[in-house]
């Protein structure tokens, strides 16, 4: 680490404040340019510990090479899912958020723990409680997301809701690897992917997670959601707009509001 923790913890509060005031700030690196992915992940820590609430799970980013060149960063990391993130009716409220994108993603729910460096896709399937569709809303607090690979990590990478479609059986969809998924905003095919795009697909994409929490002493919990990633560059859903993620192999559709008034 290249910061000290009380500057860990005042970068934290910065990132908080700007998604409580819904105004963008700069990006971390462009005060502290040495900034590693250590320190970057340390702010993540401290920074939901200000969000508080009961973790959720976790959300995978940046596992597409599509969005990896979208927004010019270069590996996978992962945030962490807030119960207060999940959208309980398919409306994002008008306001609440500062730039939202939405991105069609895989999600898998847990029936048992997962931990150690040595886990492998086929160790996910057999602790796969459930599988879903899921529409991601992603929010830089960083202007027009603009960020390196370590401002991203500390600002939860992006991490701001999720909506979760109902859960199927791992058994009765087809292969995840080759599902695909159509995203579509007032109608019009804005998108297109497939599950391989979450790191060759969505299992491995837990797997990896899994090594990587475990690199930093964490671990996968039963009961908790997985976002596997966007299989899609992330879009952008203005006031009035409705996206629709439409999964093949049997996984279902999912539709998205963005209001135009309320919360």
């Amino acid at each position: 680490m290249t910061v000290d923790t009380e500057t860990l913890v005042q970068l934290a509060s910065r990132l908080q404040q700007a998604a409580v005031d819904r105004q963008c700030g700069t990006p971390l690196s462009d005060e502290f340019p040495h900034l590693d992915e250590a320190d970057a992940y340390a702010i993540q820590d401290a920074l939901v510990r200000l969000k508080g609430g009961v973790r959720s799970g976790y959300k995978l980013g940046f596992t597409s090479a599509a969005m990896r060149q979208q927004m010019g960063v270069d590996s996978p990391n992962s945030g962490v899912l807030l119960d207060s993130m999940r959208l309980t009716s398919p409306v994002l409220g008008a306001g609440v958020l500062i730039q939202p994108r939405v991105e069609p993603e895989i999600a898998i729910l847990l029936e048992c723990d997962l931990e150690g460096r040595e886990l492998t896709p086929e160790h996910v399937a057999r602790a796969t409680a459930a599988v879903m569709p899921a529409i991601e809303v992603v929010d830089s607090r960083y202007a027009d997301y603009r960020f390196k690979t370590v401002d991203n990590i500390a600002d939860n990478s992006s991490a701001a809701r999720y909506l979760l479609g109902p859960p199927r059986a791992l058994a009765d969809v087809d292969d995840l690897q080759l599902l695909g998924v159509q995203l579509s905003i007032d109608g019009v095919v804005v998108d297109q992917g497939l599950g391989a795009a979450a790191l060759g697909s969505p299992l491995a994409a837990v797997a990896w997670l899994a090594r990587h929490l475990a690199e930093r002493g964490a671990r996968l919990q039963a009961g908790q959601v997985i976002l596997t990633g966007g299989l899609t560059r992330a879009h952008a859903l203005n006031p009035g707009h409705t996206a629709l993620a439409e999964f093949g192999g049997g996984l279902g559709s999912l539709m998205l509001q963005h209001a135009l008034t309320g919360a």
